[in-house]
Parts: structure tokens; sequence; C-alpha cells
């Protein structure tokens, strides 16, 4: 027998030595799949490195562009709307004085319909606040 043989065949035995028969098939089965994923990782590397880049010349502009990783600006943005929405007023002076007619749009009279309504919802909301106080 080879020297190789006889050491390869001296650290299998210290191993199964320390590996306990019934995991024996079970270590078997991993080390192989590592192994195996060993393998497809070296070899896709090398096909992935390997090749001549610098002799192929491309077909065209684009495709050259698209394969260095360069997206043209046309294809990120969108282009602009049309001019039919208002400008936006950023700011405007505040108000130091409101005149009755300024706050007429925004004012509504309670007691316009009466204070019977305001009355029962307050005495109503106040009765829900008083039960769930334990």
């Amino acid at each position: 027998m080879s020297f190789p043989r006889v050491w390869a065949r001296l650290i299998i035995d210290k191993l199964a030595e320390k590996v306990p028969p019934e995991k024996r098939r079970l270590v078997l089965i991993v080390s192989i799949g590592f192994f195996a994923v060993f393998l497809l990782a070296l070899i896709g590397s090398l096909l992935l490195a390997g090749g001549d880049h610098e002799g192929k010349k491309p077909a065209a502009p684009e495709k050259a562009l698209l394969r260095q990783g360069f997206i043209p600006p046309d294809d990120l943005f969108l282009p602009e709307e049309p001019d039919f929405i208002p400008g936006v007023l950023l700011e405007r002076e505040q108000r130091t004085e409101w005149t009755a007619s300024d706050a007429e749009p925004l004012w509504q009279d309670p007691l316009k319909s009466g204070e019977e309504p305001w009355r029962n919802q307050i005495e109503k909301t106040i009765e829900e606040i008083m039960e769930s106080v334990p």
C-alpha cells in the first residue's frame, strides 16, 4: 500500500473509534454533503472567474452599459407632469384681527337649535364617565 492510503486509513480508523456505531452513517452522509457543496461552490467560482472578458466585444452600446451596471437616467425618473395643478402657497401672513365676516364660514352657533340637545349630550357623557369609575 502507498503512503497516502495508509495515512487515510489511519485517520478513518481513529475517527471511527470516536464516533459511536449508530451515528457513523449520519456522519458519513453529512460529510459527503459538505464535500459536495464545497465542490459545487469551487466549480461555480471557477466558472465565474474564468473566461476571456477582454476579447469579447459588445454587440450594442446599450447592452454594454447594462453589462457594466449602468442604468440610464431616463429609466429611473418619471417624466414631469403637465402643469395643471396650481402652485402651493408655502406660507401666508398671519392675521392679527378677525372680522365677523372672516369668521362667519367657520362659526356654527350651538344654540341655534336650542340648548336642550347639547344639555342631553353632556349629561349622557357625564353618566358614561361616572359608570366607568369603580
